[in-house]
């Protein structure tokens, strides 16, 4: 055999092979869950705030996309267009006496890099760190698709949970007799020149409780990344129901990671009313009951009127 080729191998092979399924096909699963997991937790952290007041040229969804993978973004004056605009931006200069930059360069893929000064522009953190919050959707994205393969490999175990040794000359007829086990036949015929003797089955069957105590734990490991990103949980363990203290202490911890999100982003609308005279608001994506029962966002409008 001829020697690895290091460079190949760790370098090259990983971006020429960008993109395609790994051969491995448990790898393969690991990481399509993981792909899923990421995409709906972003999802679900894009989704929490409501912002109103913006001007039409502001694009609400673009705002928190800048903020959740870049930590932050800039709202400005664009004299180009005449409008307000929010962009892609970063931090330049020196820094004042608390550590707040005193200028910006925005940048877009349709705009030359600009800098602006502190007094005809406002940053909007994700945080007082100004970081994103995709460190948490990795790992817990990660965490959580482990346990959902482990699961689907345990309720495999269960569907299938031995293996039958036998002499070579019974290969076939133990599989005949497999598959007439999972056809659920009623009655299995053998004939007489089967030894049973000659049969050894190894139990890998699925000790009782071990799934349902895997999905308590997946169902904490998620309610644990809901709980870090500020998104209201429930305890669904039936084993465990919560009393009211811990309940309390829960909610306290939630609200408080929900503060370190919207504070940031509530001082950047203060800003940016202070500086360009505007009434712009946000808060967390909230949900009401409406009179028939259904659930519909504060943001939106009811119909009025009867309809024939």
């Amino acid at each position: 055999m001829g020697r690895t080729d290091l460079v190949l191998t760790n370098f090259y092979n990983p971006h020429l092979n960008a993109g395609k399924r790994q051969r491995n096909p448990v790898k393969d699963q690991q990481a399509f869950t993981e792909m899923m997991l990421r995409r709906v937790i972003s999802e679900m952290c894009m989704n929490r705030f409501e912002w109103k007041g913006l001007p039409d040229s502001v694009n609400p969804r673009f705002l928190e996309l800048e903020i959740f993978y870049r930590g932050m973004c800039v709202y400005y004056h664009d004299k180009l267009t005449g409008q307000d605009v929010v962009a892609q931006g970063a931090n330049v200069g020196y820094m004042n006496a608390f550590d707040e930059p005193t200028s910006f360069t925005v940048i877009g893929s349709n705009r030359q890099p600009l800098e602006l000064s502190v007094k005809k522009a406002v940053p909007i953190y994700a945080n007082y760190l100004r970081t994103p919050e995709t460190d948490v959707v990795e790992m817990y994205a990660m965490k959580i698709a482990k346990f959902d393969r482990t699961i689907e490999i345990t309720g495999d175990n269960m569907r299938q949970p031995k293996v039958i040794k036998a002499k070579e000359n019974q290969r076939l007829t133990m599989s005949n007799l497999n598959r007439m086990h999972e056809e659920g036949q009623g009655v299995i015929f053998a004939a007489d020149t089967l030894n049973l003797d000659d049969i050894e089955v190894l139990d890998l069957g699925v000790p009782s409780g071990y799934l349902s105590d895997l999905q308590t734990a997946r169902t904490r490991l998620w309610n644990e990344c809901m709980g870090l990103l500020g998104i209201n949980h429930a305890n669904q363990d039936k084993k465990e129901r919560l009393v009211s203290s811990e309940v309390g202490a829960n909610d306290e911890q939630v609200d408080a990671m929900k503060n370190v999100a919207l504070n940031s982003r509530q001082r950047a609308a203060k800003q940016i009313n202070d500086m360009f005279g505007l009434n712009v608001s946000v808060d967390y994506y909230k949900e009401v009951e409406t009179l028939d029962g259904e659930s519909t966002a504060d943001g939106d409008k009811a119909e009025s009127g009867a309809q024939d």
